[in-house]
């Protein structure tokens, strides 16, 4: 039988087609060929009281820390990474260029949040100065501007945090599964600080469990520090986010996943499971579409409002996997994309997305789209949008039409396009007045001939009984008032 994969991208909600396990297979992240722009995504969480400076942290070996702990000096030959830093508290990733997600109990409150920086770059490559300063460039320490949303439930297991950052990165977030489930026996893995570690790979896990839906468990590499850290398929999208080590039951009792001392060696040792000794199957990650949906909306929009900002085309293709937020009531509600494309000029943004909703646009959407365009001041676009299939005479629930409102504005090449496109020139403003009224009151005498050409009548008359002639007037054009006049009185052959 063919193994049935379901689409990790569709709307949330609808239904598309900690511990070492044998060898440690961590590995330092410059190692992570293919996977650079996910380090480079990865935050590790630092308490504010270890800054030096504006750039520099203090820290201890894992060697010092585990010295002290243990109280000895002497370690099993498969404890790795003993002469770096260790820094971290916490992991966590980002979904968007200012937000972060990672577990609850890492941060579950403002009140917690305001004690800790996050860092990007925190790697083996940082300068670690005579062992006990780690050098972290200013521009790469972040705080938190606000806690979105954030669960730590032990009777429901629910356990993240969702944090706004008090700046955008200038990093490439982590795209994530919005729909279906982790594939049980798949690879997976993630990045994280284990130990406080600068950032480790671990590679040679699966998934191995995916019920209940709200997380799912895996054979991962990873030890305290990990929590809130990526964890990802092959893919390179978010399955989950680490929240649990594995738990085992020994002759020592139960413990998690982390170093041990052993007295037949008189050292320390890495915890390692065997199947046997593993109780609850494995590590457990919080499953990533489990969080709130709006959540995902809002990470989804932000990036692809950054990628069509900045003209970012790589990244906005890399979103575009998240089609259906298009024509989703949360771009509705924040500012419809193509609407983002026409402000930033992003032809290419505008034309992919329009591509795939144009059908679907209601006629409050496509007034919208079409103000912009307005505003823009561009017929390139406009055309575009007209030759896309939006009406011309769109939003019948305005005081003005588009055209009336290009008249008014005295955007006369603008109101000419409107008007090869099958615009409505014989519609009237609720006081009456005809686009012939309302170019006589901008005095474009060009606009009132062309309007007279169409044959629209020089003797039409709004609800005060006010000829366009009379609006000329008013509007201290005599010379447009008085050519008017003569038009009606017969003297001038348009």
């Amino acid at each position: 039988d063919s193994l049935q994969i379901q689409y990790p991208f569709a709307e949330p909600g609808t239904t598309p087609t900690r511990g070492i396990y044998g060898t440690d297979d961590r590995i330092e992240v410059k190692d992570a060929e293919g996977y650079e722009d996910f380090v480079r995504a990865t935050v590790v969480m630092v308490h504010k009281s270890y800054l030096v400076g504006d750039s520099f942290f203090k820290s201890r070996t894992l060697r010092d820390r585990l010295s002290s702990q243990f109280e000895t000096d002497k370690f099993a030959r498969d404890v790795k990474f003993l002469d770096q830093p260790t820094l971290g508290t916490c992991t966590g990733f980002l979904i968007a260029p200012d937000i972060l997600v990672t577990a609850g109990h890492c941060i579950n409150s403002m009140e917690e949040a305001n004690n800790y920086y996050w860092v990007l770059d925190y790697t083996s490559e940082s300068e670690f100065v005579q062992d006990k300063y780690v050098k972290i460039e200013p521009e790469n320490i972040f705080e938190v501007e606000r806690v979105i949303a954030s669960k730590l439930d032990d009777d429901t297991v629910e356990d993240y945090a969702v944090l706004q950052l008090t700046k955008k990165t200038d990093r490439t977030p982590y795209r994530f599964r919005t729909s279906g489930k982790a594939i049980v026996k798949h690879p997976i893995y993630t990045i994280g600080s284990p130990t406080g570690l600068p950032l480790k790979f671990a590679t040679n896990a699966v998934v191995k469990d995916t019920i209940p839906d709200n997380f799912f468990v895996t054979d991962i590499d990873t030890f305290p520090g990990n929590s809130g850290g990526p964890v990802f398929n092959q893919n390179g999208f978010i399955e989950g986010i680490h929240v649990r080590g594995t738990t085992v039951r020994d002759a020592m009792g139960y413990r998690t996943s982390s170093y041990i001392y052993d007295p037949k060696c008189n050292c320390v040792k890495n915890v390692k499971y065997t199947k046997k000794q593993t109780q609850y199957g494995g590590g457990e990650a919080q499953t990533i579409n489990q969080i709130p949906y709006w959540i995902l909306y809002k990470a989804i929009y932000e990036n692809l409002e950054y990628a069509i900002a900045n003209n970012l085309e790589d990244r906005f293709y890399s979103w575009y996997a998240y089609n259906w937020i298009f024509n989703h009531w949360y771009a509705d509600d924040k500012g419809r994309l193509e609407i983002v494309a026409i402000e930033n000029n992003n032809r290419t943004a505008l034309e992919t997305i329009l591509e795939l909703t144009k059908e679907e646009l209601t006629d409050e959407q496509s007034r919208l789209i079409l103000n912009a365009a307005l505003n823009s001041d561009t017929n390139e676009t406009l055309k575009f949008l007209l030759d896309s299939g939006l009406l011309p005479d769109a939003g019948e629930d305005y005081t003005y039409t588009l055209l009336q409102t290009l008249v008014m504005n005295n955007k006369f090449d603008m109101a000419q396009l409107f008007i090869s496109y099958g615009a409505d020139i014989n519609a009237v403003t609720n006081g009456g007045d005809s686009l012939l009224h309302l170019a006589a009151q901008t005095g474009n005498k060009d606009m009132v001939v062309s309007l007279l050409k169409m044959g629209l009548s020089v003797n039409s008359k709004n609800y005060r009984k006010k000829r366009p002639e009379w609006t000329a007037k008013k509007n201290k054009h005599k010379s447009l008032s008085r050519y008017l006049k003569k038009v009606r009185k017969g003297k001038i052959t348009v």
